[in-house]
């Protein structure tokens, strides 16, 4: 039975949760939007979404937690994080997904970034606290993932066929035709004449910032209490609940691009998560205050970070991963959770 005292923080924490998730996924849809109708190329949107977007959540709760004198929640969110997305989030797509394989640009662009941004992670962390320098170092990081990602268009493709498939003023769905201009090769004039902007969209645009950061803000507010109420540091709440509540969705999303067939938009959006976490989502906040680091995520938390990224590096060398792979990635999950009992 939830005590009385955890109650209130609890439904708070799962409603904040929820709103932060679908103002964020809001606020990246406007933003399409309003990028295509400026004249933004669809490329340009469609990396930028791929390189940031599903880290949104993350970001702006993890800069409000320093400045509410939080920051342990920073690294808890970015760890457990990337934790959840190898182990829980690839996991799940393998084993719903019956197995798939890994695009060869993904293994030689994505992991490297993938396994460089664990190791930048390792080395500013495993010292002392994360502080402005290393943040604008993780920044040039963020600056590095997006130029490999613009330098190969065909990689984008479907993800940018899908974003003006939605914001195009017709009901038709773009669709690749032999010997047809792909969408990734639409000119920004071709994009802004296909959408239309109007004061909805701006509207929508501004409401979802405001509730992104209301929602991230009632967020941190309620993870601080639960710690308070199960006498835990703040971190384990953000490394386990946050995590899994921000994968949730990834989860959703990645199932049913490896279904239709795009399996380069599921790992993609996971390595490309885990790249933004590390580089952007640790890098913002240190500007604000040094982002301290919990020796419960020291000791414990980044080490399985670490051997999780290094094992998705070595099971995917064979370019697939397994059902049974899968089902591996979601029992080692089940054993992080397990034994941060004992770290409490």
């Amino acid at each position: 039975m939830v005590s009385p005292g955890l109650a209130v923080p609890t439904v708070t924490f799962v409603v904040a949760l929820a709103v932060l998730l679908a103002a964020s996924d809001a606020f990246v849809s406007a933003a399409e939007r309003v990028g295509l109708a400026a004249g933004a190329s669809p490329f340009i949107v469609g990396a930028t979404v791929v390189a940031g977007g599903t880290s949104l959540p993350e970001l702006v709760a993890s800069t409000l937690a320093v400045r509410a004198g939080a920051p342990e929640i920073v690294v808890g969110s970015v760890v457990g994080s990337n934790v959840a997305n190898i182990l829980l989030v690839l996991g799940a797509v393998a084993v719903v997904g019956r197995s798939f394989r890994v695009n060869r640009e993904l293994m030689r662009v994505d992991l490297p970034l993938l396994m460089a941004s664990a190791a930048f992670l390792v080395v500013t962390i495993l010292t002392g606290p994360f502080v402005w320098y290393e943040g604008l170092i993780g920044l040039v990081g963020v600056a590095a993932y997006v130029h490999f990602t613009l330098s190969e268009e065909r990689r984008l493709d479907e993800v940018v066929e899908e974003i003006v498939s939605e914001h195009a003023a017709g009901d038709a769905p773009v669709e690749a035709t032999p010997g047809a201009v792909s969408a990734g090769e639409r000119t920004a004039a071709e994009a802004a004449a296909e959408t239309t902007v109007g004061l909805k969209t701006y509207a929508t645009l501004a409401v979802s910032v405001a509730v992104v950061f209301v929602s991230a803000d009632q967020l941190v507010g309620s993870i601080l209490s639960i710690a308070a109420a199960l006498d835990i540091g703040a971190e384990l709440v953000a490394v386990t609940a946050v995590a899994i509540g921000t994968s949730l969705p990834e989860i959703a999303v990645s199932v049913a691009a490896v279904r239709r067939g795009a399996v380069e938009i599921a790992v993609g959006n996971v390595l490309g998560s885990n790249v933004f976490n590390s580089f952007a989502v640790m890098a913002v906040p240190s500007l604000i205050a040094p982002v301290t680091v919990p020796e419960s995520v020291r000791g414990y938390a980044l080490p399985v970070m670490v051997l999780a990224t290094m094992l998705y590096y070595f099971i995917t060398q064979d370019r697939e991963l397994t059902v049974w792979e899968g089902v591996v990635l979601l029992v080692l999950y089940a054993a992080f959770l397990a034994n941060l009992a004992t770290v409490t």
